[in-house]
């Protein structure tokens, strides 16, 4: 029996707003069998950032938004809510937990730093 391997390529982005802005992740890239969890870590260094934000990138379907996590919040959206995991503050790091990894995972992950306007 052949497995599959799916790979995580992982882009941050610090959206405008804050001047300098350094945003992290690890590990760069995740190569995964299929039914194995991938985690990818996201930290950003903006003192007024309290948000970050996932996206999904693959050639099927586009740019798909997963969910945020402002300050301790987590906030999945309804079609990922069984499939991820959110966790960490939205105002230093978090993280997005992918469970069970198939085919349909093999993507980008984008996570992007980002303030809360009043």
């Amino acid at each position: 029996m052949i497995n599959a391997f799916i790979i995580f390529s992982v882009t941050l982005l610090c959206l405008p707003g804050s001047g300098v802005c350094s945003v992290f992740q690890t590990p760069p890239d995740l190569i995964k069998n299929l039914n194995e969890i991938a985690e990818i870590k996201c930290a950003h260094n903006v003192s007024s950032y309290d948000r970050i934000l996932w996206y999904k990138h693959s050639q099927d379907t586009g740019f798909t938004f997963m969910g945020y996590i402002f300050a301790t919040s987590l906030k999945p959206e309804e079609e990922f809510t069984t499939k991820i995991k959110l966790s960490g503050d939205g105002s230093k790091n978090g993280s997005l937990t992918i469970n069970s990894v198939s085919v349909n995972d093999s993507a980008v992950y984008y996570c992007a730093a980002y303030y809360t306007v009043l």
